[in-house]
């Protein structure tokens, strides 16, 4: 899960791609699965995280 937020934070590939990266096979999975860990969907996380740590450096 840890790899999907930091790629939701720093680039701006697809939930899609994301998923299939991190081993999840497919968007609905992992949002199914982010949701579940993080109370936020996949969007909702990147939308407030994203450059997060770029504003904060």
């Amino acid at each position: 899960m840890q790899a999907a937020e930091e790629l939701l934070e720093l680039t701006d590939h697809s939930v899609d791609w994301i998923a299939d990266e991190v081993g999840f096979g497919n968007a609905a999975t992992l949002r199914h699965h982010f949701t579940r860990a993080r109370g936020v969907s996949p969007q909702q996380y990147r939308r407030t995280f994203s450059g997060a740590a770029a504003r904060s450096a």
